[in-house]
């Protein structure tokens, strides 16, 4: 579980596995609530704040790195909330990720694209067209769709002549990345604050 809390007044990250092994060495200052919902964190003066935590392991957010065949994609971040959102019906959402291609054994005389999209519907943005080597960050939109849902943000990295012939390309409901490319969930609700 990953969640941001308040310890002795600085601001952490903290990555936690609950095991009684590792609850055993916590001190007095910090609290797991029944369930694992919640974790209570308090500072020297005792004053605590509590932290919604993932509720169950199914919503359990993607890796942070996800590497598969020639493409390796690190720090998704949507709408400045990590890789794991939720958010209202059809809103059009802001990403930025790191990204490194490398693919040695691809044709010289082709561009290489990485494409991003959700899983079952489309790719939606093309985040690198370049050679068989590249590196960088990238910004870029998703179109959420307008049925409340949990959907998987996913890529695929392959060679076309340009971006627009990559995203023609793209994937379908029946022709979509495995999850092994799954960067990121998108939870579309009516509930969500935005």
């Amino acid at each position: 579980m990953t969640g941001r809390f308040i310890f002795n007044g600085f601001s952490s990250m903290l990555v936690m596995s609950v095991t009684a092994a590792m609850l055993a060495g916590c001190s007095n200052n910090m609290t797991i609530e029944p369930g694992g919902e919640q974790i209570v964190a308090a500072n020297a003066q005792s004053t605590a704040s509590t932290v919604p935590m993932a509720a169950a392991a199914s919503s359990t957010p993607p890796p942070p790195i996800v590497n598969y065949k020639n493409v390796t994609l690190t720090n998704l971040n949507m709408e400045n909330q990590g890789n794991q959102i939720t958010v209202k019906p059809g809103r059009t959402i802001q990403a930025t990720l790191n990204y490194a291609y490398n693919c040695q054994n691809c044709n010289s005389s082709l561009g290489n694209q990485i494409i991003v999209g959700l899983a079952g519907r489309s790719a939606q943005a093309c985040i690198y067209n370049g050679g068989m080597q590249g590196q960088g960050s990238a910004d870029f939109q998703l179109k959420v769709p307008a049925k409340p849902g949990r959907y998987e943000v996913r890529f695929r990295g392959l060679q076309a002549a340009d971006c627009t012939e990559a995203l023609k390309a793209g994937w379908n409901a029946d022709n979509t990345p495995t999850k092994e490319t799954t960067i990121g969930k998108i939870i579309v609700s009516r509930k969500a604050a935005a």
